[in-house]
This record gives C-alpha cells, structure tokens and sequence, in this order.
C-alpha cells in the first residue's frame, strides 16, 4: 500500500466540513446544504415513514449481473467479483451481520471493497474500526479482498484494512493471475472530496496491452478512465440515489455524472461500468425505493455466449 499522498493528508489535516464546490452550482449542492437532511429528517418523523426508511435501509440484496467484455483474458471468463461498498457501517448497528450472512453461501473468486466504511464525516469512528475489522476478518478468510478508500474515509482505515489482510489500493495497482493469463487491478484514491487520485501513478509500470480494471469509489473519474483504456470501470459512491421516486428515478446522485451512471451496469464509448447502489446509507439511516446490495459481477468473454 502506497502511502498517504499530501494532497489527502493536507485535506484530512485541515478538517474543514465535508463539502463540494463545483462553481456556481455549489450553493444548490445537496452535501453543501446540511440543513436540507435536518429538515427531511423531520419530515420523515412528523409523517411516520422514518422507521419505512430504516427497514428499507436492511433490506439488503445480493445483486448478479454479467458483464460481457470482448477483451477479457480467455483464463477470466466466468470470473466473479463481489463488490461490497458504501458501508458506512457505524450507522446502522445490524449491518455488518446482515452483510456477513449474506455472503456465507455466496461463491465467488475476488472481493472489492468500494470505500465509505463509515457514517462520520468530521471525525475517526471506533465504532466503524470495530465492525470493519470483523467484517474484513471474515471476507479475507473466504477469498482475497481488495479495497480502496471513499470521501468518508480517512488514511487510518486504509492501515486498519491492511492490518486485516486487505489488499488496499491507494493509487496503486494489484496484478491477478489465473492459468496462463493476468489481468490489473487498478485503484485510486478519493476523487469526490479529498481529490486526491492520481491515475498515472496508480497505473505505473502496469504493461500497455494488459487488461486493466479501474476501482475508484465514485464513477466521476469516467471520461478520463475510458482515455487511458479501461475496458471496465467499478465504482459506488451514489447509493443509486438512496431516496427515490417510485420506480427507482433518483433526484439526487452527489456526484457530477451522466444520468445513467448512477445505478447498475452502464457504458461509456468502449468501457464498461458498474454502479452499485450501496450496502449502507448516508447522511440519513434510510432508503426508499432504492434498495442496498451485494453486486456480485461474473465477467464473460463477449465470444462465449454469454447475455
């Protein structure tokens, strides 16, 4: 694991409210407007939907989805990949044995987890040391685990992650092999807030015809991922919206990108990509039409039949 760049620890030194400016729409910014959660809060409580919400909000599913890649290496074919993300997991005291249960029966080759591991933003959580600790105690006992970090997220849970046994990449890369062939694992740091991803170091030295896979907790770095030749891009950060319309229309994504990206598989020109909606919540402890999830993804060669 590579170490804390400047930018990051500058950002986390400062510790200035967990805000985003992006010009002069920054005043209509959901996470610049912190009265805007108090006041749906009490909206949620005067109509009695909050505990709606907070049920909704354990809802949890495992999501399986095929992703057809026409230059996946032969040996990954059927390769499964079960991304866990946006815990933010000491805000919800059931959500690490719902998560645990879950993943018991499942079969799968390689854990990602997406970053968000916990529910404070101003401040480090014993709470979500406590309970990511039991949490990636148990992943790395199934299968080898990879993680990145989140806007939430500072340094000190990359080094208790790693202290479990997770592979954490922090602008850095990770090479799988399997039989005769080898794919990258390519993961940045935080773009959303702490703006401290750099893709050209985490990408160094990696060969130029290998197969690459992009992890980056939000999908806002997708134009310049599609640029360096990523076929395929994982990514959480939005929670699908996590309070939505009836039939899942999300108002609000926090993240600057197109419409389509925010939930689920998608394309950009030639990559793939995938959205998870989350395991957790943010900002509130709930969800309407808009459920968490596991996303188990099976990536198949475009020539095996796969759909």
């Amino acid at each position: 694991m590579k170490q804390i760049s400047e930018i990051r620890k500058q950002v986390e030194a400062e510790g200035r409210p967990h805000r985003v400016k992006r010009g002069w729409r920054r005043a209509f910014h959901l996470e610049n407007m912190p009265w805007l959660i108090r006041a749906f809060d009490y909206s949620l409580q005067v109509s009695c939907l909050k505990t709606t919400g907070q049920r909704n909000a354990l809802s949890v599913q495992v999501e399986r989805t095929e992703l057809i890649l026409g230059v996946l290496p032969e040996a990954f074919d059927a390769y499964r990949i079960l991304l866990i993300t946006d815990l933010h997991i000491d805000g919800n005291d059931q959500l690490a044995d719902k998560v645990i249960d879950l993943v018991e029966d499942l079969n799968y080759d390689l854990c990602v987890l997406g970053g968000d591991y916990t529910f404070a933003e101003k401040r480090e959580s014993d709470v979500a040391f406590s309970r990511m600790v039991k949490l990636a105690t148990f992943l790395t006992r199934k299968t080898r685990v990879v993680g990145i970090l989140g806007n939430h997220d500072r340094y000190t849970m990359a080094e208790c992650l790693s202290q479990c046994g997770v592979d954490m990449l922090i602008n850095d890369h990770l090479r799988l092999d399997k039989g005769p062939d080898s794919l990258y694992l390519v993961g940045l740091d935080d773009c959303h807030y702490f703006g401290a991803d750099k893709l050209e170091l985490a990408q160094e030295d990696v060969p130029r015809d290998a197969f690459k896979l992009m992890l980056c907790h939000s999908p806002e770095r997708y134009e310049c991922a599609s640029q360096a030749g990523f076929p395929l891009y994982l990514a959480g950060h939005t929670h699908g919206g996590q309070v939505c319309l009836p039939g899942g229309f999300a108002p609000v994504s926090c993240a600057t990108i197109p419409r389509a990206f925010i939930k689920g598989p998608w394309q950009y020109q030639g990559m793939k990509g995938y959205t998870s909606r989350g395991a957790g919540t943010s900002s509130l402890p709930v969800r309407f039409f808009c459920e968490p999830e596991l996303a188990l993804l099976t990536l198949r060669r475009a020539d095996t039949g796969g759909t």
